[in-house]
């Protein structure tokens, strides 16, 4: 499977416990961005389970990737390990029911590294943090108001919180990462002479 005919995207910010997890829908959006269309702040791993099973067996058309912040290599503590624990599990979640299903496989791991640069977003801390939860939100109206709404009204972010913005993150993070890498692709394209064509030359090691 390709992940061209994407049409939702999962993002999972993995914890030891709980995990952030979005289900973020871009159901007749072409250049624009989606909106969420079930968040947890706090699922457990029964929820993330369910939630992609689902997915896979949905009517609905088109293909779903999984979008897994993963853990960089540095400092290691349990809550760390636990985390990366969870991590292998959802990759051989998504393995696992990918094969008979549309799920686009394999998942798109990005640090947390990866993230912020992707976002533009630097700093530390909850300030970091925060900037992020602004970048997502101009990305999604522009403003709270626009982005979040209320109950009556809601926006395309409406009933994120916490962790689920992380795993917001990760999800645009991903699709930004892959519109630049198409813009790419496509100005090289069109730099190539008509009828000109690429020769792959492999060198033995």
């Amino acid at each position: 499977m390709t992940v061209d005919r994407v049409t939702t995207l999962v993002g999972i910010d993995p914890g030891p416990r709980t995990s952030g997890l979005v289900i973020y829908d871009l159901h007749g959006v072409r250049d624009g961005d989606g909106r969420v269309r079930f968040s947890d702040k706090a699922a457990s791993w029964q929820t993330v389970e369910r939630e992609l099973r689902y997915l896979s067996a949905s009517i609905r058309a088109g293909e779903v990737l999984v979008c897994c912040e993963r853990v960089a290599p540095g400092r290691t503590g349990w809550s760390l390990v636990q985390t990366s624990e969870v991590i292998g599990r959802v990759l051989q979640l998504v393995d696992d029911i990918g094969r008979e299903a549309r799920l686009a496989r394999p998942a798109r791991l990005l640090t947390r590294r990866e993230v912020l640069m992707a976002l533009r977003v630097s700093g530390r801390g909850a300030e970091r943090d925060k900037l992020v939860r602004h970048c997502l939100m101009e990305m999604h109206g522009g403003d709270r108001t626009q982005s979040i709404g209320v109950k009556a009204d809601p926006g395309p972010l409406y009933g994120m919180a916490s962790h689920a913005w992380a795993a917001l993150a990760v999800v645009c993070a991903h699709r930004i990462i892959q519109r630049e890498a198409d813009e790419q692709s496509a100005a090289h394209r069109s730099t190539l002479p008509p009828g000109d064509s690429h020769v792959l030359l492999v060198h033995p090691f």
